[in-house]
């Protein structure tokens, strides 16, 4: 399934309905191209030429070298298993590395979805949706998806099971839980830019937190990186909280800076266990890291993760 044929790009701040739904798969948003400095692409270029990560990741054809990254954080915590049936959800899916990692490293009948605001084809095998994962919308699409299972350029197809969602939950059953909370593992390797006029526009009200603008490719400004990487993923642990599974898994890219303890806190208040890891594959000069949350905590009060 190739959602973004009809590039799916949902922001809006009013509720879902079958026929705005409908209208939405027929609109296109395109997002903001931002120029970067040449000097820096031009040193971006040539450490790529000498990376053998990179040269590895052609040879073995993936999409980027990210791709070695999750490998090495699936053998330490292993995440995925091949056993049982998982519902993974890949954020800042573009350009797909991850989710090539995911669908190599899981049960056939793993239900793999990537989600993106940019347009991204997916491998054989892997679910797109092109979308804000800001968006409240989004996370109701997502929860539709895995509960459903249906192709969700289907218009007529949509228009019937819509109403899901405004279903009461919570009758104390564990299928009630599955529901709510349908994924299994959540991975975020976003770092890519959305639109610089979105969080003044009028679909601000339906974000599930007010983030910086999304990095671009990194700026090379420390503490500008390292704000713009806790706003994505704070948004990445609203996601976990709003869609993970008790006992479910999680990672997320950080750049490291003054505010990593306040957001290493807020892990630990949705996940039993927190831990901090930085791959053999990650530039030894890059300041990202890793951090993986395992076992879900079952009853978490959302205010109280970000009172910290």
């Amino acid at each position: 399934m190739f959602i973004t044929s009809r590039s799916l790009y949902i922001t809006n701040s009013w509720r879902l309905t079958p026929s705005r739904l409908s209208s939405l798969l027929h609109n296109v948003t395109h997002t903001t191209t931002i120029r970067f400095n040449s000097n820096s692409q031009s040193r971006w270029v040539q450490r790529s030429k000498n990376d053998v990560y990179t040269r590895e990741a052609k040879l073995k054809n993936w999409r980027s070298r990210a791709a070695f990254k999750l490998m090495e954080i699936d053998d330490k915590f292993k995440l995925f298993n091949k056993d049982i049936k998982q519902n993974v959800l890949d954020l800042g899916f573009a350009p797909g590395s991850w989710s090539q990692v995911a669908r190599k490293r899981t049960n056939s009948k793993s239900i793999i979805m990537g989600v993106d605001i940019l347009p991204c084809k997916p491998i054989d095998g892997v679910h797109a949706l092109q979308a804000n994962i800001l968006s409240k919308t989004t996370h109701n699409m997502i929860r539709l998806f895995f509960n459903e299972k249906f192709n969700l350029n289907e218009e007529d197809k949509l228009n019937e099971k819509l109403g899901y969602l405004d279903k009461p939950y919570m009758n104390g059953k564990s299928d009630d839980l599955e529901k709510i909370y349908p994924v299994n593992i959540i991975i975020s390797d976003m770092y890519v830019p959305y639109p610089k006029d979105f969080e003044n526009s009028n679909n601000s009200s339906n974000l599930t937190n007010m983030p910086y603008y999304r990095l671009m490719n990194t700026s090379g400004v420390a503490i500008r990186d390292h704000l713009r990487s806790v706003d994505l993923c704070d948004a990445a642990l609203i996601t976990a909280i709003d869609l993970l599974r008790p006992n479910g898994s999680f990672v997320c890219k950080l750049y490291t800076g003054r505010e990593e303890h306040l957001f290493k806190k807020r892990l630990h208040k949705v996940f039993k266990k927190v831990y901090k890891f930085k791959p053999d594959s990650s530039r030894s000069m890059s300041k990202e890291v890793y951090y993986v949350g395992l076992e879900k905590k079952i009853s978490i009060d959302k205010i109280d993760v970000f009172a910290t």
